[in-house]
């Protein structure tokens, strides 16, 4: 005698089965997807990077935008840095401080300042080293700044002693909270001494410093340059105020 249960349990069975493969089609397909992805990836890999990109840097690729390189140029305003020369007699500093635009290496263009010598408007502050001395480069790290400088650095040059060239420019360099020690390098080669002078814990030096004339802006050049002529060389300098030799074009 049948009882009816048979065909109930093939039906059931059946629904079973058929969810089963249900469920089976949305796994392939979602493994399908994932392979196609994956295949992408490793092509823009291979094509793009070759090989050695990391895998982050596709997966957040815009296809609109992709990030663009920072560009180092000169910052909006100013910034008034001081600037140490030599007096006229060659044996103490004159604190010149100088407004000049911005930058994201101000160290580096304070020294090309200071090497620049004094502008006009300057009263009795005179270059301390050879205008040819060039700033070949510099560095900041760890509160040490090393600054290399070109061989005309070397020479002297007129009457400024040996210890004001010197502070002149380690004053110019440790002005920076960031730096507390300067050491100096001449065409790449570290420098034990400079005329006589121990270059060991170059600091900032207060006692060098005889007085500071005041602000003075690079556009006040319409003086007669001789500020940026040797003291020793001043009584052979008389060029006429209106002579054309006479100025000094501040170039930046």
């Amino acid at each position: 005698m049948g009882t009816g249960i048979g065909p109930r349990n093939t039906k059931k069975g059946e629904a079973k089965m058929q969810k089963a493969r249900t469920l089976l089609v949305f796994f392939l397909c979602i493994v399908t997807i994932l392979f196609l992805v994956g295949c992408n990836i490793l092509d823009s890999l291979v094509k793009e990077g070759g090989g050695t990109a990391p895998l982050s840097q596709f997966l957040k690729k815009s296809p609109v935008e992709d990030a663009q390189p920072v560009i180092t140029q000169p910052e909006q305003g100013e910034q008034t840095v001081k600037l140490y020369f030599a007096d006229s007699s060659g044996q103490e500093l004159v604190e010149v401080e100088r407004t000049i635009p911005k930058t994201l290496s101000l160290a580096r263009e304070t020294v090309n300042q200071w090497l620049m010598g004094p502008v006009g408007g300057t009263a009795d502050a005179y270059t301390a080293v050879s205008p040819e001395t060039k700033l070949l480069d510099i560095n900041i790290k760890n509160g040490i700044a090393t600054v290399d400088l070109s061989k005309e650095f070397l020479e002297p040059y007129s009457n400024v002693a040996a210890e004001t060239a010197l502070y002149g420019l380690v004053n110019t360099v440790a002005q920076f909270s960031t730096v507390e020690i300067v050491q100096i390098r001449v065409e790449g080669k570290d420098l034990v001494s400079y005329r006589g002078l121990d270059l060991k814990e170059l600091r900032f030096r207060n006692d060098l410093i005889g007085y500071s004339s005041g602000l003075v802006y690079p556009e006040q050049v319409q003086e007669s340059n001789a500020s940026s002529v040797p003291p020793a060389e001043l009584e052979d300098q008389k060029l006429p105020l209106d002579s054309p030799s006479s100025l000094n074009i501040f170039v930046n």
